[in-house]
């Protein structure tokens, strides 16, 4: 069963491997990057907030975070 706090981690855990990703591949982070680090400040057992609300917001940009590693080279410009 799915709680905030497992998507708070696995959102958490996947959010550092895809900065890892842009720093490996000399790329500039986007919005997303800001917004799920954003997301991240309000950990679920401290802001009192639906728990369907936390746990749609960290798949949602869990997802996006995923696509953004496979595409990359396409959505982030080079570091020049």
């Amino acid at each position: 069963m799915l709680t905030p706090e497992h998507t708070y981690l696995a959102l958490l855990i996947v959010q550092a491997c895809h900065l890892l990703h842009h720093r490996l591949a000399k790329r500039h982070i986007s919005l997303a990057e800001v917004l799920s680090a954003t997301v991240l400040c309000f950990p679920p057992a401290v802001v009192a907030f639906p728990a369907v609300a936390f746990i749609s917001v960290h798949l949602l940009l869990i997802a996006v975070q995923i696509v953004g590693s496979l595409w990359i080279r396409k959505l982030s410009p080079a570091w020049t």
